[in-house]
């Protein structure tokens, strides 16, 4: 994949195709007033991955999509799918890869009585790389990465317009601003920036050519032309904070008896911009389970703060599951049911489920919002 080669040598341990299968279906979602969250889960009647929405005044879910694909030789059952919050907070986004080459899109209304509306069989080199990453949205345009281009869809009419310049769209946060990445030439690393989302025109603001933490993505502020990024490895890991090219903070990442790793993939920066929030997996010397949880990372000399929320045999979770700041910066959310959809015997029954973290306590409280495990075995993606 060229348009996200680079994007894929950052998220290195990315072990093919076969893990997006469950990648992709993983992913949790705030709604812009942060009440409801869109979650993974599975289809009781076909063991299917769906999504589901979780409305956390009153604690209860509904599943709200699930497809069942006639994928006979993969017994895929439609697991390639990205739910999203459209900006409005009224409708929500579906999006899905079919036979590995095409992309179906998906309006679901929240309120009233609007019709579903579909955007079928957009033809694509390879439909799981349009879902790896959030999709960015601005307003009803939706940015999709594809291999070799860059691809707007108005959900309304349905009027593609398409840019074949190596470039990939990511979401600015706030739900009009574009964050472009490019590739440089000759292995040179790459470049941020912002992406006009009328013209698709691309503005550079920052080269970046560091080595990146396996299993991660840096964080991008285009407003401070700042980014946040993890280097090194399990044994000598460190956060970044660049600013205009230099710089500003950075601090070793350990934990004594331990060793640790930061699964990422996504670098949330708080509200008030001291800490830094993103998934952990640690595993204490001589055992044989891990820990996974969430890790908050002070910008500045303040203690670590680990919150654990399961253990697993699996130590294989980078870009596995992706989990979501809340748009208040007070709840975390991660969702374990990847680890469900690739190997039952990886954790507990009780430990499928969705998690939400309160930050702004100490300890934070932990809500854990069971998942109930398939009847049906899906062998997913191979």
């Amino acid at each position: 994949m060229k348009t996200t080669r680079s994007l894929h040598l950052l998220l290195a341990g990315l072990a093919g195709v076969s893990l997006l299968a469950y990648v992709l279906a993983c992913a949790t979602a705030f709604s812009p007033d942060d009440r409801q969250l869109l979650y993974p889960s599975f289809d009781p009647q076909n063991g299917a991955l769906s999504v589901a929405l979780y409305d956390r005044h009153t604690g209860r879910s509904e599943p709200i999509f699930s497809g069942l694909g006639g994928h006979t030789d993969t017994n895929l059952h439609s697991a390639c799918l990205r739910a999203e919050w459209l900006p409005d907070g009224k409708h929500i986004l579906i999006a899905e890869a079919v036979e590995k080459n095409v992309l179906s899109l998906f309006i679901l209304a929240r309120t009233g009585k609007e019709p579903i509306r579909h955007i079928a069989n957009i033809e694509w080199d390879q439909a799981l790389t349009a879902l790896e990453f959030p999709l960015a949205l601005v307003g009803h345009k939706i940015f999709l990465n594809d291999e070799h281009r860059l691809v707007r869809v108005d959900w309304l009419t349905g009027d593609l317009l398409v840019v074949s310049n190596q470039l990939a769209a990511l979401p600015g946060g706030d739900g009009t601003t574009l964050i472009g990445w490019r590739e440089l030439p000759n292995n040179g690393g790459g470049e941020f920036g912002t992406i006009n989302p009328d013209t698709l025109a691309f503005q550079s603001q920052l080269l970046f050519t560091n080595q990146i933490n396996e299993g991660t993505f840096p964080a991008f502020h285009p407003r401070e032309n700042e980014i946040i990024f993890l280097a090194g490895n399990s044994t000598n890991l460190e956060l970044q904070v660049q600013r205009a090219g230099a710089t500003v903070f950075s601090r070793h990442l350990a934990r004594p008896g331990c060793e640790l790793k930061v699964t990422g993939p996504w670098l949330d920066l708080g509200p008030q911009k001291d800490r830094v929030f993103t998934a952990y997996l640690s595993k204490a010397d001589g055992q044989t389970n891990a820990e996974y949880g969430l890790l908050e990372i002070p910008l500045n000399e303040k203690p670590l703060r680990f919150t654990p929320l399961f253990h697993t045999s699996s130590d294989d979770t980078s870009l596995l599951a992706q989990p979501s700041l809340s748009h208040d910066g007070r709840t975390w959310a991660i969702s374990s049911a990847w680890l469900a959809a690739r190997d039952k015997s990886a954790l507990r029954p009780e430990d499928c489920a969705l998690f939400l973290v309160q930050l702004d306590r100490n300890p934070p409280p932990v809500t854990k919002h069971l998942i109930p495990l398939p009847t049906i075995k899906d062998e997913g993606l191979k």
